[in-house]
């Protein structure tokens, strides 16, 4: 888990909203920390759980609002699978790719530097200017497909 949210989050939330004339709410402070210390991919009924630890008020509607809000001031990422939606912390973070797992929804990120730089390669070979990308990789993770293989000797 990570630890209290840093305060440069706290910053950037702060700064967005007096940009657009928004209020700091205790409830998004709750929110922001839910999230920052969750260490994984949440979705907003991961979070809702999260935050009602604390803030047993906070309904669904606050919980998307504020998801929304943190997307918009770059604090967030949503990652839409088919019907799910997950959310992932992205203030500072290195730029990652996901193998999604479509049995349990296990998502495991990766770096590779090789994709990168082959993926950089055909877009200059074709005269295409990269301006961002999303790689998903979608399967069953170890524990899955290792379910899988005695379901299927099971079956035999």
């Amino acid at each position: 888990m990570t630890p209290t949210p840093a305060p440069e989050e706290r910053r950037v939330l702060s700064t967005y909203l007096t940009r657009h004339g928004l209020k700091r709410s205790a409830q998004r402070e709750v929110i922001l920390d839910a999230f920052l210390k969750a260490g994984r991919h949440v979705s907003v009924e991961d979070l809702l759980r999260l935050v009602r630890r604390k803030r047993p008020d906070v309904g669904r509607t606050t919980i998307y609002r504020t998801l929304k809000l943190f997307k918009e001031a770059g604090l967030a990422s949503e990652l839409a699978f088919g019907a799910e939606t997950r959310f992932e912390p992205q203030w500072n973070r290195d730029h990652h790719d996901h193998f999604i797992c479509t049995s349990c929804g296990e998502i495991i990120e990766f770096q590779s530097p090789e994709i990168e730089d082959l993926q950089d390669r055909i877009a200059n070979r074709i005269g295409f200017e990269i301006e961002g990308h999303r790689h998903h990789i979608f399967g069953r993770c170890r524990a899955c497909a290792r379910k899988g293989s005695r379901k299927a000797a099971n079956e035999d």
